[in-house]
């Protein structure tokens, strides 16, 4: 009866203190996604994010694989009253409980634990120079993007830093930043993605929508 209390204890000191539960899906590395806002609100300009002047924004946190990613991995609910303490974090609520139920629950976190690590990884990232107060169309192509990056995020590297685009190339969409599988430090993100990456922004460079 003892040794079952103690390793109880065990147990849940250790889910308090990583913020990991027991039972958390195995995953390789965090994507976190960062939406170039201008992009989404040329598609859909009633959206409430819009005509705010926004940049980059929050899409989400993703655990990954190596091939794939796990989702919708619990029935946890993600409580609406936590996020009263993130509001800047999404650009929208109903973001932030969507990207908890498909990629959050499979992080083994907590969901303040998961915001929080959100919260963290988001806030630590510069805009690069070329992007901030941008007021017409940037023209610039996938390795000077990255450098650009990595000389306002010197922790990052080349490796850790995908893009996606929109209509068949032609507009940055999102910037993609790999993380290991404890957020601490950034990654090589993996085969897979760097394929998807290259087939979404396959011409030799893209356009970068002004901010509005």
């Amino acid at each position: 009866m003892l040794y079952r209390l103690l390793l109880v204890y065990l147990c849940s000191f250790s889910v308090w203190h990583t913020g990991f539960t027991q039972s958390a899906p195995e995953f390789d590395f965090y994507v976190l996604s960062l939406s170039w806002s201008p992009e989404f609100c040329a598609v859909k300009p009633d959206n409430r994010q819009c005509g705010r002047g926004y940049g980059l924004v929050l899409h989400g946190l993703w655990p990954q694989n190596e091939r794939g990613y796990p989702q919708d991995c619990s029935s946890e609910r993600l409580p609406g009253q936590l996020l009263q303490s993130f509001t800047d974090l999404y650009p929208d609520t109903g973001l932030a409980f969507h990207g908890w139920k498909k990629h959050g629950t499979c992080s083994g976190l907590s969901p303040k634990n998961y915001l929080q690590l959100s919260q963290t990884l988001k806030n630590q990232f510069v805009t690069p120079a070329p992007l901030q107060a941008l007021s017409s169309p940037l023209r610039i192509n996938a390795q000077e993007l990255q450098a650009q990056i990595v000389a306002a995020n010197p922790r990052l590297t080349p490796a850790a830093i995908l893009f996606s685009c929109a209509d068949s190339g032609r507009f940055l969409q999102e910037i993609y930043v790999c993380y290991d599988a404890q957020g601490e430090h950034a990654t090589s993100c993996s085969a897979e993605m760097q394929r998807r990456s290259q087939k979404s922004c396959g011409q030799g460079s893209f356009l970068v929508r002004n901010l509005r």
